[in-house]
C-alpha cells in the first residue's frame, strides 16, 4: 500500500512538473508569436553567436559525460548545428506573408506550431539542441526537452546557453525549457501533454514509436544501416578516403554513416590495399564472430550500449582482437544478411561489414539487403564515374538520401559539399515510417495559411460549364 502510495505521489509530481514547463513555455510562446522577423533573426543571430563560441566547450562536456565519439568532432558538429544551418535558414521567411503569386492570386502566411517537445539523442547531445532550438526560435515556437539521460548535464548546459542568449537578445523568458529530472514517465507526460502541439524525436525506435503514439502531430527518426557500394570504375583511393573520414569521424556516431560495404570483386585487392594504407585493419575471418559478440547486442540485435562511438583500437580490445597501433577502422567479411550475421545491422562506431560481389545485379541486390535490415529510407552510398549506374543505383535504393562519391556521415546530413537541407534531424519517409523523407528544416515547423482570392468570377466558371453540357446535347 506504501508501495503504491509513493508511486502515485512520484506520478503527480512529474505531471505537476510537466504542467509547470508547458504552461510556461506557453505564456512566452503567446508573447513571442508577435515579434517581427527582424526581431526574431536578431534572437536567433545572438544564440548562434553564443553557440560557435562555446561549441569547444560543450563539444568537451558532451565527451565527458557520454564517454563516446571525439570531443574535437563533437565541436565540429556543434558549430555545424549553429553557423552552417543559420547560414541555410537565416534567408528563410518565417513571419507573415512568405509568398505573394499574383497570377494564382494567393498569398501564404506563416504561423508558428506552437509549443514543441524536442527529444534528444546520447549520439549528438549538444548539436542536436543547439539544431532544434534554432529551428524552433526561428520559426516562433517554444520547445522542451526530454534530453537523454546519459547527456542530461551537456544537454541542459547547451540549452542554458542558448537560452541566455536568446532572452539576452530580447526573447521572452521561458521559450527554452527541459526535463531537469529524466525518466520514462517524464518524457512520456511532456509528448502526452496536450499544450503541447508537435513531437521533433530523434532517437531509438523505441522513443521515436513513443512519439508517433501520441495521437498528435509528430517528426521523428529513427535508426539507418546505410550500404556503401564501391563500383569497379571508381577512383578507389578518393573512395575510401570518403569511408575512412565518416566512419571515423565522432567514431562513427552519425546515423548517415556508412555500415556495410559492397565491392566489386574485380577491384577488391586494390581496395583492401588502399583500406590497409589508410589504417584500417581486416579481421581474420576466424574472429568476425569475436567481433561481433563484442558489438551487437544478441537480444535487441543493434549495437552494445558500452561500444557505440569507441575507438577502433578499443572495440578490438573489448573483442579481444589484437590488432596493429593506430588502427582506426575495423572490417569483418560477411556472407550473409540479417539476425543470423549480426555485423551486418547498425554498428554506430568504426566497424565495417565487408560483401564482395560477383556482379553488379549482386551489388545492388546486397545493398538492397542491408537496407532491408534496418537501414530503409535513410541513406546508401555509391562510389563510381559511370553515370548509368548512379542512374540505376538511384532508381532502385529504397533510401531518401543517395550520396554520390561522398561521405556517408557528413554527406547526410547535407550542406558541406553538396545541395542537401543542412539538418540533424533526417527523414526515412515511409520507408523507415517517418511522416518526412527530407532533412528537416523550418518549413517543417509552420501552419502555412493560404489566402486564396478568386481568379475570376464564379458565375463564369458555371456558364462556360453550362455551355459544355447544352453543346454535348
Amino acid at each position: 500500500m506504501a508501495q503504491a502510495t509513493m508511486e502515485k505521489q512520484e506520478v503527480s509530481d512529474v505531471e505537476a512538473s510537466i504542467n509547470d514547463l508547458v504552461a510556461t513555455a506557453q505564456a512566452a510562446f503567446n508573447e513571442y508569436q508577435h515579434f517581427s522577423q527582424e526581431q526574431v533573426d536578431a534572437i536567433c543571430e545572438a544564440m548562434v553567436q553564443a553557440a560557435a563560441a562555446h561549441a569547444k566547450e560543450l563539444g568537451e562536456l558532451a565527451y565527458r559525460e557520454t564517454g563516446r565519439g571525439k570531443s574535437e568532432d563533437k565541436a565540429i558538429k556543434n558549430i555545424y548545428a549553429a553557423q552552417y544551418i543559420w547560414k541555410a535558414i537565416k534567408d528563410d521567411k518565417t513571419v507573415g506573408v512568405i509568398a505573394d503569386d499574383p497570377v494564382k492570386k494567393v498569398t501564404e502566411i506563416a504561423e508558428p506550431l506552437g509549443v514543441i517537445a524536442g527529444v534528444t539523442p546520447v549520439t549528438n547531445p549538444t548539436s542536436t539542441v543547439i539544431f532544434k532550438i534554432l529551428l524552433a526560435l526561428k520559426t516562433r515556437n517554444a520547445i522542451i526537452f526530454s534530453l537523454h539521460p546519459q547527456a542530461l548535464e551537456c544537454g541542459i548546459a547547451t540549452a542554458r546557453l542558448m537560452a541566455n542568449a536568446a532572452e539576452a537578445a530580447g526573447a521572452p523568458k521561458g521559450l527554452i525549457g527541459w526535463i531537469s529530472k529524466p525518466s520514462i514517465e517524464a518524457s512520456n507526460a511532456l509528448m502526452n501533454h496536450p499544450g503541447v502541439a508537435i513531437v521533433l524525436a530523434t532517437g531509438g525506435p523505441g522513443m521515436v514509436k513513443a512519439a508517433y503514439s501520441t495521437g498528435k502531430p509528430a517528426l521523428g527518426v529513427g535508426p539507418g544501416n546505410a550500404p556503401v557500394y564501391i563500383e569497379k570504375t571508381a577512383d578507389v583511393k578518393a573512395a575510401v578516403a570518403d569511408i575512412m573520414m565518416s566512419k571515423t569521424f565522432d567514431n562513427g556516431m552519425i546515423c548517415a554513416s556508412e555500415n556495410s560495404l559492397v565491392v566489386d570483386r574485380d577491384i577488391l585487392d586494390e581496395v583492401k590495399a588502399e583500406f590497409e594504407k589508410q589504417h584500417a585493419y581486416f579481421v581474420p575471418d576466424n574472429e568476425v564472430d569475436k567481433l561481433a559478440d563484442a558489438v551487437i547486442d544478441p537480444q535487441r540485435h543493434t549495437v552494445r550500449g558500452p561500444v557505440a562511438g569507441q575507438s577502433a583500437e578499443k572495440i578490438a580490445e573489448m573483442a579481444g582482437i589484437k590488432v596493429p597501433a593506430g588502427t582506426q577502422l575495423l572490417i569483418g567479411k560477411l556472407d550473409g544478411i540479417g539476425v543470423n550475421y549480426p555485423l551486418s545491422g547498425e554498428k554506430l562506431s568504426p566497424v565495417l561489414s565487408m560483401y564482395i560481389a560477383n556482379t553488379q545485379s549482386a551489388a545492388f541486390q546486397l545493398c538492397l539487403g542491408i537496407l532491408n535490415y534496418g537501414g530503409l529510407g535513410h541513406t546508401a552510398v555509391l562510389h563510381t564515374t559511370d553515370e548509368d549506374v548512379i542512374s540505376r543505383f538511384g532508381d532502385q535504393m529504397p533510401s531518401c538520401r543517395i550520396l554520390i562519391n561522398t561521405p556517408g556521415s557528413l554527406g547526410g546530413i547535407g550542406g558541406l559539399f553538396n545541395g542537401l537541407t543542412p539538418s540533424l534531424t533526417l527523414g526515412t519517409g515511409t520507408y523507415g515510417k517517418n511522416s518526412i523523407s527530407h532533412n528537416l528544416s523550418t518549413h517543417d515547423l509552420l501552419n502555412i495559411k493560404y489566402v486564396s482570392r478568386a481568379t475570376r468570377h464564379p458565375i463564369e466558371f458555371i456558364n462556360e460549364l453550362r455551355t459544355v453540357i447544352r453543346d454535348k446535347d
